[in-house]
């Protein structure tokens, strides 16, 4: 059916569509090509590796994988420590961006009063127009206030609902009817009923969709760790140290691949599966005023 449609396409639509898929196919080559590269280094010796760190293993070290797990480590920190710090570091950052960007879109999108188009504007700004400039300001706020290695407090600085999360809430919101708000205003609930019983359960996709990018970012992050957490280094910064502390381990480069494949995997994983999730729902936000 899909050919069919396709034959009766004018020549320039043809030609487009065509242009679409060569440019889609060299983008994927683009991504996979260092992919395959770190696969196939991860399964040579160190010796391989630094001959021909472009050429096919002379023999297939599949226990590089094994070894990730006792011989991957920086100082006092093992594989599954980072791991650990990982997984905790990625549902609370997750967790809190994903929840304070909701509660400030929420009023915003809902409810009209004074300061509101101002508030809206300065989120707005803040995302048009990065404040690079800060960080050094913020750093130094931070260590002030004790937040610096301190898992206990740097939660407080990730509740910044001033990112993309909240256009793509704020579009969400606006477009639930209020009538069912309306309507749970009659029966007798409350304010804060009505966002948790009837706007989050109907907003469910679009947060779920923010949540997922999120988590992907944020098991990735190595520079807020490095920054922030470098007592609590987590597996994307452990990589980071320990490809520049990896003269002191045997095989290391093999390893470091081996370790990166394996870190990839549930980001990878996570996102095929929620393919269709995110895509739907991140394009079906927009800014609405």
């Amino acid at each position: 059916m899909a050919e069919i449609k396709f034959r009766k396409q004018p020549l320039q639509v043809k030609i487009t569509y065509i242009a679409f898929l060569i440019i889609f196919i060299a983008l994927a080559v683009i991504h996979l090509v260092p992919l395959a590269w770190s696969f196939l280094s991860s399964l040579k010796t160190g010796p391989q590796y630094f001959e021909d760190s472009f050429g096919w293993p002379k023999e297939w070290h599949f226990e590089n994988y094994i070894r990730v797990f006792s011989e991957f480590k920086y100082k006092n920190f093992s594989y599954f420590d980072m791991l650990f710090n990982s997984l905790w570091y990625l549902v609370v950052a997750v967790t809190v961006e994903t929840f304070t960007s909701a509660l400030l879109a929420y009023p915003l999108a809902r409810y009209r009063f004074p300061g509101r188009e101002l508030i809206y504007t300065v989120v707005i700004f803040a995302n048009i127009i990065p404040i690079i400039g800060s960080g050094p300001a913020k750093f130094k706020l931070m260590d002030a206030l004790g937040m610096i290695n301190n898992p206990w407090t740097i939660w407080i600085s990730w509740a910044n609902a001033f990112d993309f999360a909240f256009i793509v809430f704020y579009g969400t919101f606006k477009g639930i009817s209020m009538t069912y708000s309306e309507a749970a205003k009659m029966d007798g609930a409350s304010n804060i009923r009505i966002l948790f019983q009837i706007i989050f359960p109907q907003a469910f996709p679009s947060i779920a969709a923010i949540a997922i990018t999120s988590a992907i970012n944020v098991w990735n992050a190595y520079s807020t760790v490095m920054l922030y957490l470098r007592n609590y280094p987590n597996l994307a910064y452990g990589l980071y140290l320990f490809d520049g502390a990896s003269n002191y381990v045997e095989d290391s480069k093999p390893i470091y691949f081996a370790a990166t494949i394996i870190s990839s995997i549930p980001v990878i994983i996570l996102y095929a599966a929620n393919q269709k999730l995110i895509l739907s729902n991140i394009t079906a936000g927009g800014l609405k005023g």
